[in-house]
Parts: C-alpha cells; sequence; structure tokens
C-alpha cells in the first residue's frame, strides 16, 4: 500500500527521505509495530520513540490490525430496525481542516453529492479543528508534517467547510480539539465570537466562566444537548487562571478521571437536554482499529454518564463503529448507546492515503410504542476525490463501482473493508 501521496517536488523528496530513514525501524521493530502501540500520542509528552513510531505509522506503515482480540471482538454487526417514523434527523460529520488546497476554485463542486444530504438535517454538527482569527493570514496544514503546527483558518475557508453558500451549513460545531489554542486564548475567544455571529453554537470551550460549554437545541420537540472534551492542546495547556476555557483532559492514558464529563453532562441533562451527543476528540491516529484503551474509555463514559452517542474525532482516518449495551446508571434501566471511533477528516485533503476515507452519522430520532426515545444510526462512508486538484466527497460506494479502481481507490477500500466488516476475521 502507498502510505503517502505528496503532490510537490519537494514533498515527495522529503516523504522518500522520510520512508529511507524508517527501513532501520521496520527491520528492529515492524514485527512488533505490526500491531498498534498503545501510546498517548500527546505532543506534550511523547518521548523519542513515540516520535518515531508516529512517524513510522504515517510515513511507512500502518497497522490493519487490532491490538487485541478484544477489540477484534468489540465491533458487531448492528443488525437492522424496525419500522418507525422518524421525528428529527441529526447529521455528525468529522475534522474540518485548514489546508491551503480548499480553495473556492478547487472545491467548487465540493458538496455536489454529498451536501443535499448532509446539510438537510434537522441539526447538522462537526468538529472545527482550527481558530478562525480573520486578523490573522491563514495558516495551513504543512503538506509534510515535520514540527509543531499552529492552524489559522479564514472566513472564505469557512465558506468552504459549511457548504459554499449552497446549503443552511451548521448549526453545532466543536472547538474542543488539539488545536483550540493555536492561536492563543483571544483566538478561541475570537472563534467563538465568529461562531456567534454567524448564528452556529460553539460546544466544548467557554468565553467566560459563567458560559456554558454544552449546548442545546431543540427541534421538532426534542431537546438534544452536546458535550465535547479533548485528550490534548498539543503543546498548551490550560490557561492556569481560566482553567474552565476549554475542555481537555488526558483521554488518552489508562483509567482517565472522567469526572468533569460527567458533570458536563449533568449539567446539559438538568438544562433539559433529552437525547445527547458527546465529541470526545482522543484516541490514535493513523491505524484502522482503536486502541483497546480507547474503547475502554467510550465504555466507561457510557456508563457513568449515560449519553446517546459517542462521535470520536482526531485519528484522522475512518475507524469502526458499534453499539454498546449498559445498564443507565441514571434510571438503572438496560440502554444501547452507540460509538463510532473515527470520523475521520471531513474537509480537508491530507497526503496521508488513508486520510481520504471519512463518514458521516445520520442519526434518526422517533420515538417507540411506549413513547420512549429512541434513535437509529447510519453511517455513510464517503471518499475525497481529487482529479486534478478539484475536490469532491463522494459517497464511497459510487466511487468502488467506477472500474477500473485506481491504486489509490484500491488502498482506501483495505480500510472500507475493515471499518464495514470489523467482525470478519482478518490474517
Amino acid at each position: 500500500m502507498k502510505i503517502v501521496r505528496p503532490y510537490s517536488g519537494f514533498g515527495k523528496l522529503l516523504c522518500s527521505l522520510i520512508y529511507v530513514l524508517c527501513l532501520p525501524l521496520y527491520v528492529l521493530k515492524g514485527k512488533a509495530w505490526k500491531y498498534p502501540r498503545v501510546f498517548e500520542e500527546n505532543p506534550r509528552f511523547m518521548s523519542f520513540k513515540d516520535i518515531l513510531y508516529f512517524a513510522y505509522k504515517y510515513y511507512f506503515k500502518s497497522s490493519d490490525l487490532p491490538g487485541s482480540e478484544r477489540v477484534r471482538q468489540h465491533f458487531k454487526p448492528l443488525g437492522q430496525p424496525g419500522q418507525y417514523k422518524k421525528l428529527a434527523t441529526l447529521s455528525i460529520g468529522g475534522d474540518l481542516m485548514p489546508y491551503a488546497m480548499l480553495t473556492a476554485q478547487n472545491t467548487q463542486n465540493l458538496w455536489q453529492s454529498v451536501g443535499p444530504d448532509f446539510f438537510a438535517s434537522d441539526v447538522v454538527f462537526a468538529n472545527l479543528e482550527t481558530p478562525l482569527v480573520s486578523q490573522l493570514p491563514p495558516a495551513f496544514v504543512p503538506e509534510v508534517m515535520l514540527n509543531d503546527m499552529h492552524f489559522n483558518a479564514n472566513e472564505d475557508m469557512m465558506r468552504v467547510f459549511s457548504g459554499n453558500a449552497q446549503f443552511k451549513g451548521y448549526d453545532v460545531l466543536s472547538v474542543c480539539n488539539n488545536h483550540s489554542l493555536d492561536q492563543g486564548v483571544e483566538g478561541l475567544d475570537q472563534t467563538l465570537a465568529y461562531l456567534e455571529a454567524n448564528k452556529i453554537k460553539a460546544v466544548g470551550a467557554r468565553k467566560e466562566s459563567q458560559d456554558q460549554a454544552f449546548t442545546i437545541i431543540e427541534c421538532h420537540g426534542i431537546k438534544i444537548g452536546f458535550v465535547a472534551f479533548t485528550f490534548s492542546l498539543n503543546q498548551f495547556e490550560r490557561p492556569m487562571d481560566k482553567p474552565w476555557k476549554v475542555n481537555a483532559l488526558r483521554l488518552n492514558t489508562y483509567n482517565c478521571d472522567i469526572q468533569e464529563i460527567v458533570n458536563e453532562v449533568d449539567l446539559c441533562r438538568a438544562a433539559g437536554a433529552e437525547f445527547i451527543i458527546c465529541s470526545l476528540h482522543c484516541g490514535n491516529a493513523y491505524q484502522a482499529y482503536p486502541s483497546e484503551q480507547t474503547v475502554d474509555l467510550f465504555e466507561h463514559v457510557f456508563e457513568a454518564t449515560g449519553v446517546d452517542i459517542i462521535a470520536g474525532s482526531h485519528p484522522h482516518n475512518l475507524q469502526p463503529w458499534t453499539f454498546y449495551e449498559y445498564t443507565s446508571k441514571q434510571t438503572g434501566q438496560v440502554k444501547k448507546g452507540f460509538a463510532i471511533y473515527s470520523l475521520a477528516d471531513f474537509v480537508a485533503y491530507d497526503i496521508y492515503t488513508w486520510c481520504h476515507l471519512c463518514a458521516y452519522l445520520k442519526i434518526e430520532l422517533y420515538k417507540d410504542e411506549a413513547g420512549q426515545l429512541q434513535f437509529w444510526p447510519i453511517v455513510k462512508p464517503l471518499i475525497m476525490q481529487n482529479q486534478n486538484n478539484a475536490l469532491q466527497l463522494q459517497y464511497a460506494e459510487v466511487v468502488f463501482q467506477q472500474a477500473p479502481l485506481s491504486d489509490e481507490v484500491k488502498d482506501i477500500k483495505v480500510l472500507y473493508d475493515i471499518c464495514m466488516q470489523p467482525f470478519k476475521p482478518r490474517s
């Protein structure tokens, strides 16, 4: 598999050099690193070995195997829903990231296939993985990652993210991720102000201490709540004088204390939320399966908080999804939550091949015969296609029907097959 596809001559030269430098690692660690290595992946706490491994799995060889039999067995078919009458719909997208390729010219048809369904939902959500400070120049994701990255988007890019003014755009955006403080606290405040001015609700951060970091949207009589937390702020920390600024916890560590998440969900529920989506920016990037630690975390969050959906982000490529049945501490009743471990890069264009496979989650809300609110999740995998720098999100099944498949699409299909059939044994 061709793991990265740089587009400039300089990028190809750099990636070739890094590939050669990774060859000794393959000889020394190839057998062990065939399975994903569990580590925090937080730049503030990464060792030299962590950095080598991170480079290895991004530039040389990613793991397409689960790290344990428990992870393999965790993912099961969703089954089929019974008949129901929809009351409301939600669309949940992945990461919106600032790449130089995302210009108006390159994205004229970006939303042509996907936009009419994604933006048609009653509530539309995604993860804004960049500050937006219009007074500063944009700062894009580099073609080849070699050091710390401090992102910044502009209003033109936000227009691209939001459907190129062809659709209604987003109702809610998470601003809670490892790039929240790339432009400092002031940059976060300006991002929050921009979203407020454009009538987009933000989640996961506060402008003032008395503000709430969760949000609730009422739709067809149903109050839908959103909470968000991130595993890292990269090399930054929550301000000592404003620890409430961003919802950040070391989620990628074993036995992380999630009491702040419990408190946030309790506040959201007390404010009237009947259905709660928890956006967790965590996990390990550039691998097909989540680590066992991340599976443990998601289960712990379900059991401790009673949220309905956990939408994962940060790994940048698509990772599998499943229902999780547990006994709710709030009601004492058996409850079924739904987790997707990574929705991947939604609007972005990275050189890493598997980043071009993403998905959005369509949630249909309904009430059962007893009048209880229920939901059914529909995962819609997508491929970011690039035809002479013209970008378009297309449904993966449509792309796979376009024979003959390109080498890139064949490489993407390896990950697609894992995500669509995680319960199927793999050699």
